[in-house]
């Protein structure tokens, strides 16, 4: 496990997480695998902003658990190579509100429950499960939307390939000021961009 997240939670709470972590490597980990990206890169970019460490700390681990409903939706779908039938996206939609439902009932880790629930909000307000905007969602759980945005474009999912650097950040870039704040996409890109690695001194 990342050094720096054994030390975002301590004790009992840390030893619930781990077990999430390895619940969700036994049955979905290509779904760990791209958490783990998207909280290292949460972690850069809210660490070259500035964000105060207690606030890096929860958006490290909301970052590793904000898929954690997926572990409801049948691999079928999560894996399907076409385009998804309605009722399809309907389930993928509410991993949001299960895997807050089951953090939620996880003593120690209920502060992470608006990362896993609210992730997919936008910033205009067109975003799901609650129709969120701007800062009604916190900037944490906003930003662990962009990076998980930014992983989702750049890497291979069953339906297509990964999209190059510039086509991504393009798509990113269009999509600023709507789905997120322009700051949070700048702030994603450019530390992309320089691809410093976490620092966890």
């Amino acid at each position: 496990m990342h050094e720096f997240g054994a030390r975002a939670i301590d004790g009992a709470d840390e030893a619930r997480a781990v077990a999430i972590m390895n619940q969700m490597q036994r049955m979905r980990p290509t779904t760990l695998a791209h958490s783990e990206r998207v909280a290292d890169l949460a972690v850069q970019v809210a660490r070259t902003v500035h964000l105060p460490e207690a606030q890096v700390h929860a958006i490290y681990w909301g970052a590793l658990m904000h898929d954690v409903g997926e572990l409801h939706v049948r691999r079928a779908v999560l894996e399907k190579p076409a385009s998804l039938a309605p009722q399809e996206i309907s389930q993928i939609r509410e991993h949001t509100l299960v895997g807050a439902r089951w953090l939620a009932a996880v003593e120690g880790l209920t502060v992470l429950v608006p990362f896993v629930r609210w992730h997919h909000e936008r910033f205009d307000g067109e975003g799901y499960p609650d129709a969120r905007s701007g800062q009604d969602v916190p900037l944490g759980v906003a930003l662990v939307g962009v990076c998980d945005a930014w992983d989702s474009l750049t890497q291979s999912r069953p339906y297509r390939e990964p999209q190059p650097y510039d086509d991504a950040a393009s798509e990113l870039r269009r999509c600023a000021g709507r789905q997120w704040s322009r700051a949070l996409v700048e702030w994603t890109l450019d530390c992309v961009e320089r691809s410093e690695p976490v620092s966890l001194d």
